[in-house]
């Protein structure tokens, strides 16, 4: 029976040991970066004039990139950054720091599972830009490490029900707009 349980326990030190996947090969270092179009329907055609009728892209135009370098082994003091390109009102994101929910630390939440896609793990961080349509507004930041090497980030600023042509710099500009992007990001060497 001893000699049964010690086998046991071999083996399952031994798949947690080689089954698991490492969570450091997400880690951007010099030079690397994750960088990914919006996802989302484009259709200018049955689309009302000027207003994007992507029900899983708001605020954030169609080809809008995003960038982020990020550390998991940081996740708790400085994870990394997103920055924004290719918006005709100017970046909603430039260098702007995810920054850690230290009560996600000891709560359940910080553990949420997010159903397909093969996710090995999922953070939830918030954003704070200083300048862009989002300055002094809170975004939430939804970030999971794909298998296979991939992250899929969301961004979140506000209920959605504020939808505003992303083309429309005054209304971007005045900080109005609701926002809510899905990005599927691949690493990039710089």
């Amino acid at each position: 029976m001893l000699r049964r349980m010690r086998r046991c326990w071999w083996i399952c030190v031994l798949i947690a040991a080689f089954g698991c996947d490492t969570l450091g090969e997400f880690s951007t270092g010099d030079g690397d970066i994750y960088r990914g179009e919006i996802v989302g329907v484009y259709d200018p055609l049955n689309c009302p004039a000027g207003v994007d009728c992507s029900f899983i892209r708001r605020g954030f135009p169609h080809g809008v990139t995003l960038d982020l370098t990020f550390d998991p082994e940081r996740q708790y003091d400085s994870p990394g950054m997103i920055s924004t390109s290719g918006e005709s009102c100017g970046p909603t994101f430039t260098d702007v720091p995810l920054l850690p929910i230290p009560a996600l630390a000891h709560d359940q939440l910080g553990l949420y599972e997010f159903p397909g896609g093969g996710r090995i793990r999922n953070y939830m961080f918030v954003v704070r830009p200083e300048a862009g349509p989002l300055a002094g507004r809170d975004a939430m930041v939804f970030l999971s490490l794909i298998r296979g090497g991939d992250i899929e980030v969301r961004v979140v600023a506000g209920p959605g029900l504020v939808i505003c042509d992303p083309a429309d710099c005054g209304a971007i500009d005045a900080g109005q707009c609701d926002y809510f992007g899905v990005f599927g990001l691949h690493r990039e060497r710089l």
